[in-house]
């Protein structure tokens, strides 16, 4: 019964390690995506990185660049289209609206294949 007790008590202890390691979403850094760009990265990293951009962007574009991390760099909300890499482009497209100056990871990796300025419709970009 100790056994048990002492395996239930370890559980919520483990669980608050992993997510004290974590990143939270406010703590994306643009690494070395130069201000006014939308940037890609095929490598994951966290904070300050050399790690080239895959995609690095002042305007609306088009193509396919290999991403893990993602990070907006500019003062405008914007429309990202992607599909799973694995798919070869033949999956269904999904589409995200990445806020000016935020950040994020995609949890497998992705081609991101258009960028485009968000149109404001009135609905908040997460």
């Amino acid at each position: 019964m100790r056994l048990r007790a002492l395996a239930l008590a370890a559980i919520p202890a483990a669980f608050l390690g992993v997510m004290a390691s974590a990143p939270s979403a406010s703590a994306w850094a643009p690494g070395n995506c130069q201000t006014g760009t939308f940037c890609v990265w095929p490598e994951w990293w966290y904070g300050d990185t050399d790690v080239p951009p895959s995609l690095e962007t002042d305007r609306e574009w088009s193509g396919s660049a290999l991403g893990h991390i993602f990070y907006n760099n500019t003062s405008r909300d914007i429309t990202m289209t992607y599909v799973v890499a694995g798919d070869e482009g033949q999956g269904p497209a999904y589409t995200a609206c990445v806020s000016s100056n935020q950040g994020s990871y995609f949890t497998m990796p992705m081609h991101v294949t258009d960028v485009s300025w968000r149109e404001d419709d009135g609905s908040p970009c997460w």
